[in-house]
């Protein structure tokens, strides 16, 4: 085991060919965090749509935080000091017009307008005399909001420790947590413009990104069944998009198939809304229905599922936007650990 160089950085590249080479185990675990992520903002703004703009604000508000560090090299990001900085920030420096939440999420703008005008009602979203928008949160929903965000945490430490295990890093979940937290607002700030990526190449190539949510519960146990029962070695850019969703015997999908009440119970979405999305996502060529329980698992046929979600060019997508983060967030804790490899 070597001492990692703290000049020596872990490229994104790097990263992106360990999620290749380890897609269904590595990416089943990604999936899930993407997962709780996704599911518990829907459940506190029924819609994710919603949540995709309160997110832009609040990257907006980290920003500005970490700006700070412009005149005091030494201040304070943490999340323990996060309400204490939000408070002492002009509202400006983080506020948005509409066509920047537009541009950051890919929303209509009709659809933004809308949202806020709902948002500023609820006390979630203000207005300044220049028209412009941004965050507020009241009293009471501070506590629930650092639940949720020490959740968060909790779920993309567990992440990072398992990609730095296959990158041979001396780390331990505890160590990133506490990382995370004392320096929050600079990984908060990078991993929701992280989420908005993502969140928007969705957005703009299937325009219902509670879809992405629903496929991914179908997705995550078939990736889990599919690194227990099948070879998954060599795997690249060129061919994992084809193998994801194979199981060993076609239409075998007794461990993998998902209803629309567990589902429901997941994400929050209403099993109403859930049955009418899986049946769209069985028209989208994703999923399949079985006739006798009307459950639903990954299609087999490559050439069906490959169409719209599964694309090369979305997973590409998505192992690229992420890598960059983890390699922010790998080669941050190298810098300031006693990390070694």
């Amino acid at each position: 085991m070597l001492f990692l160089d703290k000049k020596k950085n872990i490229d994104p590249e790097i990263i992106s060919r360990l999620l290749y080479s380890h897609f269904s185990s590595l990416m089943s675990e990604f999936y899930e965090m993407q997962s709780g992520f996704l599911s518990t903002r829907y459940k506190l703004h029924k819609s994710l749509e919603t949540s995709s703009i309160i997110i832009s604000f609040i990257k907006s508000v980290h920003l500005a935080i970490i700006r700070q560090r412009e005149k005091n090299l030494d201040h304070d990001l943490s999340l323990n000091n996060f309400f204490f900085n939000l408070n002492n920030l002009n509202s400006q420096s983080f506020s948005y017009k509409i066509a920047s939440v537009v541009n950051t999420t890919g929303i209509p703008k009709e659809t933004v307008r809308r949202k806020l005008k709902k948002l500023i009602q609820q006390e979630v979203i203000m207005t300044n005399k220049y028209k412009e928008y941004y965050w507020k949160i009241t009293p009471k929903r501070r506590d629930p909001f650092i639940k949720i965000i020490k959740k968060d945490i909790k779920a993309l430490s567990k992440f990072t420790f398992n990609i730095g295990k296959f990158l041979n890093l001396n780390l331990n979940q505890k160590m990133i947590e506490n990382e995370i937290e004392s320096q929050f607002s600079f990984y908060f700030y990078h991993f929701l413009n992280c989420q908005l990526t993502w969140l928007k190449m969705w957005q703009d190539k299937i325009k219902d990104i509670d879809l992405v949510l629903i496929s991914l519960q179908a997705l995550i146990p078939t990736l889990q069944y599919l690194d227990k029962n099948q070879a998954t070695k060599d795997m690249n850019l060129e061919n994992v998009y084809t193998i994801v969703g194979k199981t060993n015997e076609q239409y075998n999908a007794s461990n993998t198939a998902i209803g629309a009440a567990s589902v429901s119970e997941i994400t929050g979405i209403p099993r109403a809304t859930c049955i009418r999305k899986l049946e769209k996502l069985v028209k989208l060529g994703m999923l399949v229905r079985e006739t006798k329980t009307r459950r639903y698992f990954v299609n087999q046929i490559t050439a069906s599922r490959t169409k719209h979600i599964i694309t090369k060019d979305n997973i590409r997508f998505t192992i690229e936007t992420f890598s960059e983060y983890l390699s922010i967030i790998l080669n941050a804790l190298v810098r300031n650990q006693k990390v070694h490899y």
